[in-house]
């Protein structure tokens, strides 16, 4: 797509209707218009990412309000995640052992001959404790990397917007991280970068900025991703009910 294309319907913007001053476009074609650093993005026009529905996503509308989701499912991030699971709770583990055989040993008595640890540690209780203490944020890692695994396998992102409330809703079944803002507040819907880093790269996710700021998406799939963006974006920013039916139609036909 050209440099100078319209982020929402694709067709190019003639030099004369580029506001450098003021930092935005004018779109002859559908009346849109947008900022200079959305028309330079070189982003896939709306009605092309709404053109088509990525595996794993849907748009639906329940007790007046709409739901976008996007699938985390991801072979590549599951398989990564699983490796480093199994690595970080497999010595771990190994650690907690030692320290329940001491607290068990100083505290009831030998150990059962079936348990896989030796009864001949000669650790001191107050010893046992502090490796019980010590160990607290590595069980609290590995419990972590064992509930995004879960989420690469079966998770999702949901989008509520309704008339008078919005919630970001994160995670798979009971464990579900929810962030809530205004719709009516909205200001813009943007793409940002994560504030932390993997393999020295900081991963794009999707920003909200209203009353306050929500930011989710990073563990989606780039298509998922986009397609979550646009949509949400659409919602939010075109609020009227005709706009938000036009948008759901869209999709629909996009099936």
């Amino acid at each position: 797509m050209s440099a100078t294309s319209c982020p929402e319907c694709g067709e190019v913007i003639k030099p004369e209707s580029i506001n450098i001053a003021e930092g935005v476009a004018l779109c002859t074609s559908c009346g849109q218009l947008s900022r200079l650093s959305e028309v330079a993005a070189g982003r896939r026009s709306v009605a092309d990412v709404l053109s088509s529905l990525p595996r794993g996503c849907s748009l639906t509308e329940s007790n007046q309000e709409f739901i976008a989701s996007a699938s985390l499912r991801s072979a590549a991030q599951g398989c990564g995640l699983m490796f480093m699971a199994l690595f970080w709770n497999g010595i771990t583990s190994i650690f907690v052992l030692i320290a329940f055989t001491g607290v068990y040993t100083n505290t009831v008595g030998p150990l059962p001959a079936w348990f896989p640890a030796p009864n001949d540690l000669n650790m001191t209780l107050s010893m046992s404790l502090f490796l019980c203490i010590f160990l607290i944020p590595f069980v609290t890692v590995g419990a972590g990397m064992i509930i995004a695994l879960l989420t690469t396998l079966c998770g999702k992102v949901e989008v509520h917007i309704g008339e008078q409330e919005g919630r970001v809703r994160t995670g798979i079944g009971p464990l579900v991280w929810t962030r809530r803002f205004d719709p009516t507040t909205v200001q813009r819907v943007t793409n940002g970068l994560t504030s932390w880093s993997v393999n020295d790269r900081n991963l794009e996710l999707i920003v909200i900025e209203a009353s306050n700021r929500v930011e989710f998406g990073s563990m989606l799939e780039p298509g998922r991703r986009e397609w979550l963006h646009t949509v949400v974006r659409e919602l939010l920013l075109k609020p009227s009910p005709q706009e938000r039916q036009a948008t759901l139609e869209k999709i629909r036909n996009g099936q």
